[in-house]
């Protein structure tokens, strides 16, 4: 049995947002009015990895309400939570849910009302794992006065103030206590409101166009929301827009073309309110209530003038707009609906690559004076995969069901192209008993993996993401020749492998010892994970690998309810 389990992430600050991790917390924002019975609000839990378990800990639980076991990769789980689950006060509230596992996983949310009878209101959403959340968020400055007037829309619901202003919800992802500071301006005059959050509580806050930021003392989710958005036709909808940290902001956007999308707008945050968003290098102007309107409703290429992040405003819809250093190589499309497309955006030179499963013929529209061209794909499946294997694309998933549009990112799940496929997660093994090199050896490839070899630079940032032990080292699949001293990878007991052309040594490393054969690195990341040389007869732990694995076709295994 191997005591620590290691599932390397590809996220790191500054590098492509992927959405899988082994933490995530959440919430189900109100749908439609406390008072409407209909509602139906779930999770899809999709596994990377074979013998991944599930934990769903919900209502401040602080034991399992739910565990779901031997979950192979490519099998997608849903949870179904009852209509109490909605967060429809404002005021502190235990109704999070959390959703830990052993293994890698995607979390996809969805609340609506019921398929089978009439759908008035659906809203799906990404849920980030906690590896992608932060402590310093900017708020989109939003009136909702403002946004009816802007789009032409009537107030379908005078006879309530309940719903006459977006909602922020603030999730505490850590297991302590939270400061949060939330930063306002009013009348010109910076304000900042303080306050305390419990070990993975939540509260709900009216929002408005004050809000400008929110910082925490440890790691918070924020929920953009509202229960129900007018939209023309005395009609409304719920939004659900999962705000991101400052460090996933960026510069260059391609704003997509949105099928039977007749209004929309963009709203732009960032720290610097003399930030200006262009087109072709003509300033696009903003209104008095901060809306920017492009000229048409085509897709259109838009630059910052620093980092910010942008909207994508719908009556009914709010779309996070990803921006271009955040592209990724393959995501994964979840689908609700029988009319569902995908909005994919490749650059032209390699748009024909883009592959889907089933593998689709796209029409290819060129986006002139840009490298890029969007293509609409009409999938079937309610799971797919979109995967590039030369280049970095950006996919956003829409459905319409009667006249409710609803959509937003997809799930992006590799960072890197790669020509296999779309490939599951690295995953490390580090033994539980310090062995010898030799003995490490056997051991990892007894156990059907290899030893771990980091023999680039993008191993080894995969490696140090999450390995942080105490003070000990482990042996990798590195050592000498007896004959020629030069140093070798050797991933099974028959053979030398490749030669080096990546290393890590540390400061004075490696020593020119002919006894010192083998190589170790530091399981403490305070140490930098650097490598040494060692004499091959000491103990240290087996550090092991799987290596990726092309990502099967997505199945809907099995539906769990949540009483």
């Amino acid at each position: 049995m191997f005591a620590i389990l290691l599932t390397v992430s590809m996220f790191s600050q500054g590098s492509t947002m992927v959405s899988y991790g082994k933490s995530f917390i959440t919430a189900f924002p109100e749908n439609l009015g406390y008072f409407y019975p209909n509602t139906s609000n779930r999770l899809r839990v999709t596994a990377l990895l074979d013998g991944t378990s599930v934990n769903i800990f919900y209502n401040g639980n602080s034991t399992p309400t739910q565990t779901i076991t031997h979950i192979l990769k490519g099998e997608i789980v849903t949870v179904v939570f009852p209509k109490s689950a909605e967060v429809y006060q404002l005021n502190y509230s235990t109704q999070s849910i959390r959703i830990t596992s052993n293994k890698y996983i995607a979390v996809h949310s969805v609340s609506s009302t019921n398929f089978t009878i009439n759908v008035i209101s659906a809203q799906t959403n990404v849920v980030q794992p906690n590896e992608n959340l932060g402590m310093n968020y900017l708020i989109p400055s939003l009136n909702y006065t403002t946004f009816l007037t802007t789009f032409g829309i009537t107030q379908s619901a005078p006879w309530s103030t309940r719903y006459d202003s977006f909602r922020l919800i603030i999730i505490n992802a850590e297991d302590t206590e939270n400061n949060i500071t939330i930063v306002k301006n009013i009348s010109d005059k910076i304000q900042l409101v303080n306050f305390t959050i419990p070990s993975y509580q939540l509260i709900q806050l009216q929002a408005d166009d004050s809000m400008m930021m929110v910082n925490s003392s440890s790691k918070i989710a924020v929920l953009l929301t509202h229960p129900c958005l007018d939209k023309p036709g005395c009609t409304c909808s719920m939004i659900v827009n999962q705000i991101l940290p400052v460090r996933f902001q960026g510069q260059k956007f391609v704003v997509p073309h949105v099928r039977d999308i007749t209004q929309r707008q963009l709203v732009m945050t960032s720290n610097d309110n003399s930030d200006l968003l262009s087109q072709d290098n003509t300033p696009l102007t903003s209104s008095s209530s901060g809306y920017l309107s492009l000229p048409d409703l085509n897709t259109r290429y838009v630059t910052a003038s620093s980092n910010v992040s942008l909207k994508l405003i719908i009556p009914g819809l709010f779309i996070e707009l990803i921006p271009e250093n955040q592209f990724a190589a393959c995501y994964m499309l979840p689908f609700y609906s029988n009319n569902q497309w995908a909005v994919v955006i490749a650059k032209t030179g390699s748009r024909d690559k883009v592959r889907t499963d089933p593998l689709v013929n796209p029409n290819w529209s060129e986006l002139f004076h840009t490298p890029y061209s969007q293509a609409e794909i009409s999938l079937s499946n309610q799971m797919n995969i979109i995967w590039h294997p030369s280049s970095k694309i950006v996919v956003y998933v829409v459905e319409k069901f009667n006249n409710i549009i609803f959509g937003g990112p997809a799930i992006p799940i590799k960072e890197n192209p790669d020509s296999s496929g779309c490939m599951t997660p690295v995953e490390f093994v580090v033994g539980e008993k310090p062995l010898k090199w030799t003995e490490s050896l056997a051991y990892c490839t007894t156990s059907q993996i290899q030893f771990a070899c980091p023999t680039d630079e993008d191993v080894q940032i995969e490696f140090a993401k999450q390995v942080n032990t105490t003070n000990v080292e482990g042996w990798i699949g590195l050592r000498r020749s007896l004959m020629t001293t030069a140093w070798y990878w050797q991933t099974n007991t028959t053979s030398e492998s490749s030669s080096v052309n990546y290393v890590y040594w540390a400061d004075g490393q490696p020593q020119d010892k002919k006894f010192e054969l083998c190589a170790s690195l530091s399981l403490n990341q305070t140490d930098d994970f650097k490598w040494k040389s060692a004499k091959c007869c000491e103990k240290k732990l087996p550090v092991c690998y799987q290596q990726r694995k092309i990502l099967p076709p997505l199945t809907m295994t099995s539906t769990v309810y949540i009483p």
